[in-house]
This record gives C-alpha cells, sequence and structure tokens, in this order.
C-alpha cells in the first residue's frame, strides 16, 4: 500500500483479496461516514493503453504508470483502488484495473481478465473503457472481445430486470485523429449493435438490445506525448463531467446505491462470489449486504443501548422501586435507538432493513417489557399495600360495612392500576397490553383474596364470639346438671342446648351484619354454631361418662345411706335393707343409663332398652310394657343386650358407654358397695343385741355393793357432785 497516494491493491494478481486493508482503506477515506454520497469510477482496457496515466490525471491518483523508456510491459497487475484527490463532492473512488490482452499472462489466461470485467462492473458506477481512436472499425484491435465479455456478463450481474440499474459505459477515445468524434460514435455504434446481437443470450432478453442495460457516454482525448498541453486541457472537462454540477454530468442518483459503511463487505462478498465461479446476481448480492450490515447495526444499536448510562440507570432503578416516569424515559431511550438504526440503515434494500428494523423492534420490546413486567410489580405490590391499610382503617373506623368498603377500595386499586400504567408506565410503540392485563388480574386476584381472607377472619371472630357466648351459657348450667343427674337429664340439657344455641345464633345475626352473608352460609353457621354446642355437652358428657363409677357410688351412697329427709339411716332393727340396698342400685343403674348412650336427639327407642338392661342387672326383673313375654324371657333378652358389643338401635356416635363398659363397672360398682351393704346389716344386728340383752345378776350385786357409799353420800350432800369444780371456780375469781 502506498500512503502517499493512498493507493491500494485490492485484489492481487494471483486473485487474493485484501480485506483487512480494504476496511482500513474505506474508514481512512472516510467512505464510512458518507452514506449514499460517494461513486465509484473504474477503468478497463488494454494492457499499456494509458489507463493508470489517465487515472491520475484526471483523479489526482497515484496509479504506477508504464516507463516508456523500460519498455512496453505490464504495469498494473490485479485491481487497485484510490480516492480522487480532485474530487471532492461527491466522494469519488477510483478503480484501475489490470489490463487485457497482455503477454504476460498469455492468450488463452482470460479468466482473471473476466473476473475482473465482472467486479468492475458489479462495483463501479462508471466504467471507463480505454480506447485508441485508431481502431474504431477494427474487428481485434478495438478491443471487442472484451466488449463482448462486459456484455455477457452484465446480464448475470442485473437479471432478470432490465432498466433496473444501468452502468454508464465511457468509451475514452484516445489519440484524436483528423476524424470526427461523430464519426467515430456512429461506426462504434453500429460495432456494438452488431456485438450485442452476436452474443449468446438467454431467450427472454432477445427483445432488448444493450441500451436497456447501458448507458453509452463518449469522451475524446488528444495524444498524451505529442500533444500534452491539449491531454490535461481535455482532462479539465472530462473531470468536470463527474461532478454533479458538471456539463453532461455522469453522475447518476440510484435508488439501489449502497452505503459506504457496507463497500468494503460488499467488495469482499462480490470477489468471493466471483472467485467461487458462481453467477453474481446483484440484486440479491445487495440484499446480502444489506442483511448484513443491518444486522450489524441492529446489534450495534442493541449494545449501545445496554452500554448507555441512562438505559442502566433505569433499569436498576426499576429493580429497585417504582420509577414515576418510566414510560416516558423508556420511550426516548428506545425512540434514539431506533432513530439511529433509521439513519444507518436508510440506505440499504428497504425490504430488508425494514425487516431488520422490526426485529430490533421486537428485541428492544423484549428488553423493554422485562423491565416493565418489574415495574407492574412494583406498582401491584404498592396498590395492594395501600388497599391492604385503606380496608383495615375502615373496618377498624367502622364508617361502612365490610362488603361496601372492600368494593370501594378494591375498585379504587383497579382504576389506579390502569391510570398508573397508562400515565407512568406505558412506553410508546411497545406493546404490553397482555402484561398489563395479567398484572391487573393478579392484583384483583390477591385483593380479592385479601378482602376473603379477612372476611373470614372477621367471620371467624365472630363465630368466635358466637360460640364463647354459648360455651358461657352452656358450660355451668350443663355441668350443675351432670352433678344432679335428673331423671329429665336428657330434657333439660336438649332444652339448654337449643336456648344457648338460638342466643348465640342471635349474636351471629347482629355481628355479620354487612358482611354480604348469603344464606346458605347463614344455615351453615347456625349448624355449625349447633354442632359446637352439642359437641361441648357431649363433651362435658363424656367427662361425666368416665367417672361413672364415682357418681354410681354417690348415688348408691345418697339413696341406700339417707333416708326421704336425707337423714342418715340408724338402721334400727325395723329398716328393710335389702330392699333400701335394691333401690339404691337401681337409682346408680338408671344413673349409669343415662351416661352411657347420648340422648340429645331420638335413637329410635334405644334408650329404653338401655335402661331395661342395666335394670336388671340392679335385680329389676319387670318386663317391658306392652310385652307379652314373661319374666324369664325379659330376663335372657336384657342379658343378650348386655352382651352385644354395642346397644342394639343406638348409633356408635351416641354410644359413651358400651355394653360391656357396663357390664365392668357394675361388677365393680357391686364390689364397692357390697361392703357398705354389709356394714349396714352389721350395725343393724349391732343394735338389735343392744336392745334385747341386761347385765348378768352378779353384775347387779357387785354394783350394788361396790358402790353403795358412794350413793349414799351423794344423796346426803348434793353439794359433792360440784366439789371437783371448786379449784377452777376460785382461780375464776382470782
Amino acid at each position: 500500500m502506498t500512503t502517499a497516494h493512498q493507493v491500494l491493491q485490492v485484489v492481487s494478481g494471483d486473485g487474493d483479496f485484501n480485506e483487512a486493508d480494504v476496511r482500513q482503506f474505506v474508514s481512512a477515506a472516510h467512505i464510512d461516514t458518507a452514506g449514499v454520497d460517494y461513486q465509484t469510477i473504474a477503468i478497463t482496457g488494454p494492457q499499456s493503453s494509458g489507463k493508470s496515466t489517465l487515472m491520475n490525471a484526471l483523479f489526482g491518483t497515484g496509479f504506477t504508470e508504464m516507463d516508456a523508456m523500460k519498455g512496453r510491459n505490464q504495469t498494473t497487475k490485479g485491481i487497485w483502488f484510490a480516492k480522487s484527490t480532485k474530487i471532492t463532492e461527491p466522494v469519488t473512488m477510483v478503480m484501475d484495473l489490470e489490463g487485457s490482452d497482455g503477454r504476460e499472462r498469455g492468450e488463452d489466461d482470460t479468466s482473471f481478465e473476466r473476473q475482473s470485467s465482472l467486479f468492475a462492473l458489479a462495483v463501479a458506477d462508471i466504467l471507463l473503457v480505454n480506447m485508441w481512436a485508431k481502431d474504431i472499425g477494427r474487428e481485434a484491435g478495438s478491443g471487442k472481445p472484451l466488449l463482448k465479455t462486459i456484455f455477457q456478463v452484465n446480464l448475470k450481474l442485473f437479471t432478470p430486470a432490465p432498466n433496473r440499474r444501468r452502468t454508464v459505459l465511457l468509451f475514452v477515445f484516445r489519440d484524436m485523429t483528423k476524424t470526427p468524434l461523430q464519426q467515430l460514435k456512429a461506426t462504434w455504434e453500429e460495432d456494438l449493435q452488431r456485438m450485442w446481437q452476436s452474443i449468446t443470450k438467454p431467450p427472454h432478453y432477445d427483445a432488448y438490445s444493450f441500451s436497456d442495460f447501458f448507458e453509452v457516454q463518449y469522451a475524446a482525448l488528444h495524444n498524451f506525448e505529442d500533444r500534452e498541453e491539449d491531454f490535461r486541457a481535455d482532462v479539465v472537462t472530462l473531470r468536470r463531467r463527474f461532478t454533479a454540477e458538471g456539463d453532461n454530468s455522469l453522475v447518476r442518483v440510484s435508488q439501489d446505491a449502497l452505503p459506504g459503511d457496507a463497500f468494503a463487505l460488499s467488495l469482499n462478498k462480490v470477489w468471493e462470489v466471483i472467485k467461487s465461479q458462481k453467477d453474481l446476481n446483484l440484486p440479491a448480492h445487495k440484499v446480502m449486504v444489506a442483511n448484513i450490515r443491518c444486522g450489524e447495526i441492529l446489534n450495534d444499536q442493541l449494545r449501545a443501548l445496554q452500554g448507555d448510562q441512562a438505559w442502566t440507570s433505569l433499569t436498576q432503578a426499576a429493580q429497585q422501586h417504582l420509577v414515576p416516569d418510566f414510560g416516558s424515559q423508556a420511550s426516548n431511550l428506545l425512540e434514539s435507538c431506533l432513530t439511529g438504526y433509521e439513519q444507518e440503515a436508510r440506505y440499504f434494500e428497504a425490504g430488508v432493513r425494514q425487516s431488520k428494523q422490526q426485529e430490533l423492534h421486537s428485541k428492544l420490546a423484549s428488553m423493554v417489557r422485562e423491565v416493565f413486567q418489574q415495574q407492574l410489580g412494583h406498582l401491584h405490590k404498592k396498590l395492594l399495600q395501600a388497599f391492604k391499610g385503606d380496608l383495615g382503617g375502615s373496618i377498624m373506623d367502622k364508617t361502612q360495612p365490610f362488603a361496601e368498603a372492600a368494593e370501594r377500595w378494591s375498585g379504587q386499586a383497579k382504576q389506579e392500576f390502569t391510570q398508573g400504567t397508562r400515565d407512568h408506565l406505558t412506553v410508546t410503540g411497545v406493546d404490553c397490553e397482555d402484561l398489563i392485563q395479567e398484572g391487573l388480574e393478579a392484583l384483583m386476584q390477591e385483593v380479592n383474596a385479601w378482602v376473603q381472607h379477612l372476611r373470614q377472619e372477621k367471620i371467624k371472630e365472630i363465630m368466635t364470639a358466637a360460640e364463647q357466648a354459648m360455651q358461657s351459657q352452656l358450660a355451668g348450667p350443663t355441668i350443675a346438671l351432670l352433678d344432679d343427674m335428673p331423671a329429665d337429664l336428657w330434657t333439660r340439657l336438649s332444652t339448654r342446648l337449643s336456648s344457648s344455641t338460638a342466643a348465640a345464633a342471635q349474636v351471629l345475626t347482629e355481628g355479620l351484619e354487612g358482611y354480604s352473608v348469603s344464606e346458605h352460609e347463614r344455615l351453615q353457621q347456625r349448624e355449625e354454631l349447633q354442632q359446637s354446642g352439642r359437641h361441648r355437652v357431649e363433651s362435658l358428657v363424656q367427662q361425666a361418662a368416665d367417672t361413672a363409677l364415682s357418681r354410681m357410688k354417690d348415688r348408691f351412697n345418697d339413696v341406700f345411706a339417707r333416708d326421704e329427709q336425707h337423714m342418715p339411716r340408724n338402721w334400727s332393727p325395723s329398716a328393710n335393707i335389702p330392699a333400701i340396698a335394691q333401690q339404691a342400685r337401681q337409682s346408680a343403674a338408671r344413673l349409669l343409663a343415662m351416661l352411657a348412650v347420648i340422648r340429645l336427639h331420638s335413637v329410635k327407642g334405644g334408650e329404653d332398652k338401655v335402661e331395661r338392661a342395666l335394670l336388671s342387672l340392679a335385680g329389676d326383673r319387670r318386663p317391658a310394657q306392652g310385652s307379652g313375654e314373661d319374666d324369664r324371657s325379659s330376663h335372657s333378652a336384657e342379658w343378650d343386650t348386655l352382651a352385644a358389643p354395642q346397644w342394639p338401635g343406638v348409633p356408635e356416635k351416641a354410644m359413651l358407654l358400651s355394653p360391656s363398659r357396663c357390664r365392668a363397672l357394675w361388677r365393680q360398682f357391686t364390689s364397692d358397695t357390697n361392703f357398705m351393704v354389709q356394714q349396714a346389716v352389721n350395725t343393724q344386728e349391732a343394735n338389735k343385741a343392744a336392745s334385747n340383752r341386761l347385765p348378768p345378776l352378779w353384775a347387779m350385786v357387785a354394783m350394788v355393793l361396790l358402790g353403795w357409799n358412794e350413793a349414799m353420800s351423794i344423796l346426803t350432800s348434793p353439794l359433792k357432785l360440784v366439789w371437783p369444780l371448786s379449784p377452777n371456780i376460785t382461780h375464776c375469781g382470782v
């Protein structure tokens, strides 16, 4: 690479593309920042025809020129690039090709000639064809084989649409003679028509002429060596045509032009296709380049956004708390990113550019949606906390019924969520409606769940208060009844349970006002109250049943040891101890029967069977009322009842003491009370013996003889009865 004139060998003579240096060259020449405001001019023609000399004179480049003193040989090898120093507007890139028909490559080696021509056609906006004026009209000397090659490869470049892009072919007639230029042009155009007709074309191109694919222009120059001043004057005139303001300007505005930042990439890809001997379709190539460059621009914009301090600060803040103006900040950043993409990609193929723009927008939307969802989470949390506080305050203040307060504050939470997302979180161009809807649904689910939680808690508190009121009315009276064990125990317990349940239901009804409790829920709650009361009564009865033995003995003792006036019996000889004992045992048996089965609800006559069976243990042999059976059969049935695993006709859940348990209790009871009965019998026998016996005769004689003197002394002096008390009386006087 020659730094003096910024000349670069793009493709070596061996066909190697200099990718690294091309990128540096494009950047140093500021092509990458020129947008589409640049042009590429190439020159082709026979070897040693003065191509490099002409380009250097026209554009101020530094291509190596042939030294005539050293002979006519190959000077330019490969493909070279330089930037014009004499044309600054538009930026002009100049391409110098290796000459055709050179002896160094030989007659048969035309592959590089074909490749370089194809490369020049694909890259250049203007292709100069350098030829001598004296060769016009000749068959071989005018370079017709090269032109045929240009015609053929051009069809591969621009298929299948003629007139889509026409390459400007500027035929430069060197070393003008006396023959007028118009005459040369007429002759040459006839040759061009014959050459176009002679080349092999696809059938669908037969109807087209070469002018449908090429714009033909002409220029004439005097001999450089013989008339140098005229030559340079001609060059100045020709140079003006490469500017937009010049007469007969060759500058063309193309909608298909690639921007400068894709220039190096395009050169590389074009040469790769040409060298691999594949057909080069220039529109497809531009789409390929656009795909690559627009993809690079897309990624550059994404990286720039991700590295932007404003975006980083926004995302970090969004993770920690609710950002008040998140929507506007994110919208500005996205707009800046998309605008940057549009500015850099605006010159690329429209379909590719728009497709990549949509891809960029989709990726930006994904980035924003992730942060947007975090913001929705913070908004959700904020509104849920506010809702809980507002609803809790209304409940504590009791300013309005619970259901009305819940509806009011839940509606406000929904409204604030919708308004908050619209006013502060909405990002322009990013569809987050699905996230907003999901967020709103999640918020309302938690709001409703909290309402139900509070409602259940309050209902639970009211139920607890009602149950406590019921328990306070049940516990004391129930325990008192169980202590007394009256004959109508279960009737009185049922009455007490019903009245307590009714009072608790009233407390519940008053407490649930404003909680929108349905009739079904009310019935269910009353049922729960009734079940709670029943359970409490049954629990107390179960505790009493667990102490049935001591209660039976107490009942036996009350009946056996005390008379009808509740005075202790003295067991006189006239007392009928067996009958009293039988009565006491029957009373104990009835008590056991009351504790054996729960009788809050009817058990279909099972209670009578239980009582009869247990009375039979106490020796009560009375048959069932209304029964025609004799005593023996009744006794057998009762024993069958006591031998059963459970009481007939009594549900298992209503059984407190099983038949076997009752038998065991009765055996223990009988064992414990028999001693009491035996003591009563012994006492009665002792009383009988005491009333039927006098002291022996010898005892009465002894008492008279031994106690005579004392008796007479007392009879004669009665004061002797109080004499033993005199010291105590004296002491008290002192």
